[in-house]
């Protein structure tokens, strides 16, 4: 990963989880009211404002209509881009708005680890992604790669914003 867009990634951290510390954060520390009854203020299409919402505009359109699945009412829509190697957008249900992390076009796997890449709750705004960015595990995919690990981000609404990272299981610390 660049460090224009490492830096991006860690920019704006307010919380008391910090790299290193001993315990990650769990969904239920950081809370999303989830909508009661029946959605209402829902916006018609998608806005695909980005270079990168437009290339994936068919698979961001097809889940933007599908119920929200992340920090109340928002969709977090998932695709492939190889072998154990995903991307993703935040979708904006309201406003239609649609939300990419800078500088990473994919988050690979790595062998030994079964975990999601991308982790996420409907009533939680901790968004947890597990693995490497871009080609930051090729060619050593193994778990002791140092760019290797659970990477969690709290969503404010607009961004995610970098709030701990610790190994991957079975990774040395």
């Amino acid at each position: 990963m660049p460090a224009w867009a490492l830096a991006v990634l860690l920019a704006g951290s307010a919380s008391a989880h910090a790299q290193g510390s001993k315990s990650p954060p769990g969904f239920g520390s950081y809370p999303a009211a989830l909508p009661s009854g029946p959605p209402r203020d829902i916006a018609a299409e998608p806005i695909l404002g980005s270079r990168k919402a437009k290339q994936y505009r068919s698979v961001i359109r097809a889940e933007f209509h599908r119920p929200a699945n992340f920090a109340g009412h928002y969709r977090v829509a998932i695709w492939g881009c190889g072998t154990d190697c995903r991307d993703f957008a935040i979708l904006d249900k309201k406003t239609g708005k649609v939300y990419t992390m800078p500088g990473v076009d994919e988050i690979a796997g790595v062998i030994g680890n079964d975990d999601e890449r991308i982790d996420f709750r409907p009533d939680s705004r901790l968004l947890v992604i597990s693995g490497c960015f871009n080609d930051d595990c090729i060619p050593d995919n193994t778990r002791n790669n140092p760019k290797a690990g659970k990477y969690h981000y709290l969503w404010n609404g607009k961004k995610l914003q970098w709030i701990h990272t610790s190994p991957l299981p079975g990774q040395p610390s």
